[in-house]
Protein backbone atom coordinates (compact mmCIF):
# COMPACT_ATOMS: atom_id res chain seq x y z
CA UNK A 1 0.00 0.00 0.00
CA UNK A 2 1.16 3.70 -0.59
CA UNK A 3 0.80 6.51 2.18
CA UNK A 4 -0.69 9.56 1.10
CA UNK A 5 2.59 11.12 1.32
CA UNK A 6 4.27 9.10 -1.53
CA UNK A 7 0.76 9.26 -3.46
CA UNK A 8 0.67 13.19 -3.04
CA UNK A 9 4.21 14.82 -1.84
CA UNK A 10 2.80 18.40 -2.18
CA UNK A 11 -0.07 17.84 0.32
CA UNK A 12 0.58 19.74 3.74
CA UNK A 13 -2.25 18.18 5.81
CA UNK A 14 -5.29 15.93 5.74
CA UNK A 15 -7.56 14.08 7.70
CA UNK A 16 -7.55 10.58 8.60
CA UNK A 17 -8.43 7.96 11.74
CA UNK A 18 -6.37 6.17 14.37
CA UNK A 19 -5.73 2.84 14.06
CA UNK A 20 -4.45 1.97 17.51
CA UNK A 21 -2.47 3.30 20.00
CA UNK A 22 0.26 1.72 21.96
CA UNK A 23 3.80 2.70 24.72
CA UNK A 24 6.62 2.73 23.14
CA UNK A 25 10.14 4.51 23.89
CA UNK A 26 12.25 6.16 21.33
CA UNK A 27 16.17 6.58 21.57
CA UNK A 28 17.25 10.19 20.64
CA UNK A 29 20.87 12.27 20.58
CA UNK A 30 21.44 13.99 24.15
CA UNK A 31 24.66 15.81 24.87
CA UNK A 32 27.50 13.88 23.35
CA UNK A 33 27.75 10.63 23.40
CA UNK A 34 24.75 10.13 25.49
CA UNK A 35 21.96 8.34 24.38
CA UNK A 36 18.24 9.81 25.75
CA UNK A 37 15.47 7.47 26.08
CA UNK A 38 11.94 9.10 25.31
CA UNK A 39 9.05 7.34 26.69
CA UNK A 40 5.59 7.86 24.62
CA UNK A 41 3.27 5.99 22.17
CA UNK A 42 3.46 4.63 18.60
CA UNK A 43 0.41 6.11 16.89
CA UNK A 44 -0.94 4.18 13.63
CA UNK A 45 -2.88 6.03 11.23
CA UNK A 46 -5.33 4.46 8.77
CA UNK A 47 -3.21 6.42 6.04
CA UNK A 48 -0.30 8.87 6.90
CA UNK A 49 1.35 11.71 5.24
CA UNK A 50 4.39 11.70 7.02
CA UNK A 51 6.62 9.71 5.00
CA UNK A 52 8.81 7.18 7.15
CA UNK A 53 12.43 6.61 7.52
CA UNK A 54 14.31 4.21 4.97
CA UNK A 55 15.61 4.09 2.21
CA UNK A 56 18.06 6.18 2.63
CA UNK A 57 15.32 9.34 3.12
CA UNK A 58 15.28 10.89 6.28
CA UNK A 59 11.31 11.01 7.97
CA UNK A 60 9.27 14.20 8.07
CA UNK A 61 8.28 15.70 11.16
CA UNK A 62 4.72 17.14 11.65
CA UNK A 63 1.86 17.35 14.03
CA UNK A 64 -1.35 14.98 14.51
CA UNK A 65 -3.76 17.25 15.89
CA UNK A 66 -1.48 19.40 16.81
CA UNK A 67 0.72 17.05 18.77
CA UNK A 68 4.27 16.72 17.78
CA UNK A 69 5.71 13.84 15.62
CA UNK A 70 9.04 13.19 16.73
CA UNK A 71 9.80 10.14 14.85
CA UNK A 72 8.04 8.40 11.90
CA UNK A 73 8.98 4.39 10.59
CA UNK A 74 7.70 2.09 8.87
CA UNK A 75 6.62 -1.14 10.20
CA UNK A 76 5.29 -3.55 7.61
CA UNK A 77 2.49 -1.71 5.76
CA UNK A 78 1.97 0.44 8.49
CA UNK A 79 3.88 3.77 9.63
CA UNK A 80 4.24 4.23 13.49
CA UNK A 81 4.51 7.75 14.46
CA UNK A 82 6.45 8.36 17.85
CA UNK A 83 3.81 10.81 20.24
CA UNK A 84 4.29 11.94 23.57
CA UNK A 85 0.62 12.27 23.82
CA UNK A 86 -1.56 9.44 23.31
CA UNK A 87 -4.21 9.87 20.78
CA UNK A 88 -8.07 7.47 21.34
CA UNK A 89 -8.29 4.67 18.53
CA UNK A 90 -11.25 5.19 16.24
CA UNK A 91 -10.78 9.37 16.47
CA UNK A 92 -10.59 11.11 13.81
CA UNK A 93 -7.37 13.57 13.18
CA UNK A 94 -5.66 16.31 11.29
CA UNK A 95 -2.12 15.34 10.15
CA UNK A 96 0.01 18.38 9.22
CA UNK A 97 3.59 17.65 7.81
CA UNK A 98 6.71 20.36 8.58
CA UNK A 99 6.72 21.66 4.92
CA UNK A 100 9.71 23.20 5.04
CA UNK A 101 11.72 20.43 6.31
CA UNK A 102 9.83 18.42 3.44
CA UNK A 103 10.64 20.42 0.63
CA UNK A 104 14.45 20.70 1.83
CA UNK A 105 14.00 16.54 1.77
CA UNK A 106 12.62 16.80 -1.69
CA UNK A 107 15.40 18.76 -2.94
CA UNK A 108 17.82 17.25 -1.48
CA UNK A 109 16.87 13.64 -2.74
CA UNK A 110 16.15 15.21 -6.22
CA UNK A 111 19.83 16.26 -6.57
CA UNK A 112 21.28 12.99 -5.65
CA UNK A 113 19.73 11.39 -7.87
CA UNK A 114 20.73 14.06 -10.70
CA UNK A 115 24.24 15.20 -9.45
CA UNK A 116 25.89 12.57 -12.30
CA UNK A 117 24.39 14.36 -15.34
Amino acid sequence: MAFRCQRDSYARQFTTTVVSCRPAELQTEGSPGQKEVLRGFHVVLEDTLLFPEGGGQPDDRGTINDISVLRVTRRGIQADHFTQTPLDPGSQVLVRVDWERRFDHMQQHSASHHSGC
